[in-house]
């Protein structure tokens, strides 16, 4: 069976550029078990990993999920803690530098030194997190051994990746925007 890393896409201009696409969920903890989100808006990817290692997707991304007939997804509730305005997906993603810098030239000030906005958090879509259960081991830094649970989605309890199968990672291809990559395990690097 093939299997791939899920990553979201390299983005231009280094940590300022994957705060806009990833926004943040490891800063403010869980409250009453939910991920608190914070980023810039209106754009909200399909489907990303934020944080260290939090899977989020939007609610007509769930939805389908949950008609496709994919295995081993199970969702929770986002709270959209602070959402500002940075519309920069209109912005020349091949210029060397964004078309502006945050307060203070760090990344996560696109979001923290901009003020909420609770009326664009409420337009936006719902945000829900993925809960995906452990399935399979690295047996070394190259081979993975899948484990005995029929799912599309996994993660293993030696590494902090997102494994799926080609069968989800076509669906995502063909169902969500352009934000993920796939890393096959045959191919990488080490």
């Amino acid at each position: 069976m093939k299997i791939y890393r899920l990553t979201y896409k390299e983005m231009p201009w280094d940590d300022y550029g994957d705060i806009l696409l990833i926004g943040m969920t490891d800063r403010l903890g869980r409250r009453n078990g939910l991920l608190q989100y914070e980023r810039t808006g209106p754009f909200q990817p399909d489907i990303i990993i934020s944080g260290s290692d939090d899977l989020l997707v939007t609610d007509s991304v769930k939805r389908k999920i949950e008609l496709s007939g994919l295995m081993g997804f199970q969702f929770k509730p986002v709270i959209k803690r602070h959402v500002s305005i940075v519309d920069w997906t209109n912005w020349n993603l091949e210029s060397k530098d964004p078309e502006f810098y945050p307060d203070n030239r760090r990344p996560e000030n696109y979001i923290l030194a901009l003020p909420h906005s609770q009326e664009l958090a409420d337009k936006m879509e719902k945000v829900w997190e993925v809960l995906v259960e452990e399935n399979g081991t690295f047996l070394d830094s190259r081979t993975f051994k899948v484990g005995e649970k029929d799912v599309d989605i996994m993660r293993t309890p030696d590494s902090g990746w997102f494994l799926v199968t080609e069968k989800l990672k076509l669906w995502i291809e063909n169902n969500c925007d352009n934000w993920t990559e796939f890393w096959d395990l045959d191919d990488l690097p080490y």
